[in-house]
């Protein structure tokens, strides 16, 4: 009886070492836990609180300050960018893991935030180089460890921030004269566009037409000097 009772606690013990191993920091991705003191709200760069569809956040996490990775979604192992379902506040109900930091262990966090009109991830929309993106001051918390009873842990440490402001200039990719019209002709990936123009640098500047979806707009120039710049519409 001895030696069954010693072979069945080895079997136990071998399937749970790999677990172990492989167990990684596991967090509550939402920023408003008031019995936990977490109230941290997201806003854009005027302090509009962010609501809908068109703002993501995502979770952030690493060993070290410059070592942070997106987390995973506990279930599909894959980025879980978060909408904002109320005025600056977001969460989810999946728990999100830290990939490069073992179960238990303690991670240095930030959430970023960015206009989804931008990006489909925070990087593109950083990569755009037109602002609406943001990211929380770092902070220091300790995950638990997926797979077991124990509920991941808060986000404790998050504080409120703000997105950059939007500049909505869009680089231009050619700009050609054809007798008296100048052709510009932009870089695609927003939904509308609209050129405008001034007789000189620091006036007004004045829509030209409506805005267009097409990424090449004429106008037709004068022997004055005239200024021009397309700005992007996000809507």
């Amino acid at each position: 009886m001895m030696k069954v009772i010693l072979l069945a606690s080895s079997v136990v013990i071998s399937l749970l070492l790999p677990w172990s191993a492989s167990a990684q920091a596991y967090f509550e991705f939402t920023n408003r836990m008031l019995l936990l003191g977490i109230d941290a709200p997201v806003f854009d760069a005027q302090g509009v609180p962010l609501a809908g569809t068109n703002y993501l956040a995502e979770l952030y996490g690493g060993p070290s300050p410059d070592a942070l990775i997106p987390a995973i979604d506990e279930v599909e192992r894959k980025r879980l960018p978060v909408p904002f379902r109320i005025q600056g506040y977001f969460g989810t109900t999946r728990g999100l893991i830290i990939i490069s930091v073992p179960g238990r262990g303690w991670a240095w966090l930030q959430v970023r935030a960015w206009d989804a009109r931008l990006g489909a991830t925070y990087e593109e929309a950083v990569a755009r180089g037109l602002g609406g993106y943001g990211e929380s001051p770092l902070f220091y918390a300790r995950g638990n460890t997926p797979g077991h009873l124990d509920a991941p842990e808060p986000v404790i440490g998050l504080r409120s921030f703000r997105l950059r402001p939007v500049t909505p200039a869009v680089l231009v990719r050619n700009l050609r004269r054809e007798g008296n019209r100048v052709v510009i002709e932009l870089n695609p990936g927003f939904k509308r566009y609209q050129l405008q123009q001034t007789s000189a640098l620091g006036q007004p500047w004045q829509n030209v037409g409506e805005p267009t979806s097409a990424t090449s707009v004429t106008n037709s120039i004068s022997g004055n000097a005239q200024f021009f710049r397309v700005v992007a519409l996000l809507d």
